[in-house]
């Protein structure tokens, strides 16, 4: 259906999933994805415009709802045939419009009532999201047990991608038997060449275990309805230290720790993931990290990334 070879989808990590990671996940047989959710119309063509000059491989656009989707038209005008909701559901407009472009639709659910609810809009796929995600985790449950109840909702009408926790061709064979069509990974295509992310980010992450992450409310400047799961820094365990203050009491939360490429300032408890080009104090900024991140001990290029994964895939499934 989404015509790609290997059941593998990288996950749209904001400022992280930029269009050179897209583009080698999609050349290399997985789904690439753009994060577009805080995209003018203008930044999303430079981005799509850019992943068609390195791929003619299929790409999906992801749209986080707790935020106007303003590039969503710009998106299927560009050709863009997949587009992809998380925390929210998409109105019955935004349902119309992409059927208009003949595009594919993919929801992320994190239950078996937002299965329901998100089934009777129509998609053609779901991702079901665990709480052993990185990022910002829309979920309440562990994978294993909220996979059983939406499989039980899509039952074999459209295939439900697994997503949180993931990143080897054990966890691919795991999830595939217990129902699901693939798998979806981010913090192992963090770690990646062509990721997006800082060199110390990525490294922090391959130096990381399971126990240094924390599902947290911590890091929510921007974004204050929102957990997430990061990598414990400085930052983390200064708030922490003073009893996990409110926003307005937190300790140094109108601190300057670098900026982004174009200038601006990034503020401490800012959502806001560090990318190659940020400076400053990488350590105390957002390290976005799912659990999986015990399993990943190297940086590599998506196409390695992917064709370890298939391998010991195999060598599991037999």
């Amino acid at each position: 259906m989404l015509n790609i070879k290997y059941p593998i989808i990288q996950a749209p990590v904001g400022g992280i999933a930029t269009p050179e990671l897209a583009a080698a996940v999609s050349n290399s047989g997985g789904l690439g994805g753009l994060a577009l959710s805080w995209s003018s119309p203008e930044d999303a063509e430079h981005k799509i415009l850019k992943f068609k000059s390195l791929s003619t491989k299929p790409v999906y656009a992801n749209f986080v709802l707790n935020f106007e989707p303003r590039a969503l038209k710009r998106t299927l005008e560009l050709g863009v045939k997949i587009i992809q909701f998380s925390w929210g559901m998409p109105t019955d407009s935004m349902i119309d419009l992409i059927k208009s472009y003949n595009a594919k639709i993919g929801i992320q659910v994190t239950s078996k009532q937002s299965a329901v609810k998100a089934m009777a809009l129509r998609p053609d796929y779901l991702v079901c999201q665990g709480v052993e995600a990185g990022g910002h985790v829309q979920a309440s449950k562990s994978l294993d047990k909220v996979l059983s109840e939406v499989l039980e909702v899509a039952t074999d009408e459209i295939p439900v991608f697994a997503s949180g926790g993931i990143s080897t061709g054990k966890h691919l064979n795991h999830y595939l038997n217990l129902g699901a069509s693939g798998v979806v990974m981010g913090t192992r295509f963090v770690v990646s060449q062509e990721s997006g992310a800082h060199q110390i980010y990525k490294e922090t992450l391959v130096n990381s275990k399971t126990d240094d992450t924390v599902l947290t409310v911590c890091m929510n400047k921007d974004w204050d309805n929102a957990a997430h799961r990061i990598i414990r820094n400085s930052t983390f365990n200064q708030w922490e230290s003073h009893g996990c203050a409110i926003v307005g009491n937190r300790p140094g939360e109108h601190d300057v720790l670098g900026k982004n490429p174009t200038g601006k300032d990034i503020e401490r408890y800012s959502f806001s993931a560090p990318t190659a080009h940020v400076s400053g104090e990488i350590e105390a900024m957002t390290l976005y990290a799912g659990t999986s991140v015990r399993d990943i001990n190297s940086i590599k290029s998506a196409g390695e990334i992917i064709k370890d994964i298939w391998k010991d895939y195999q060598e599991f499934k037999s």
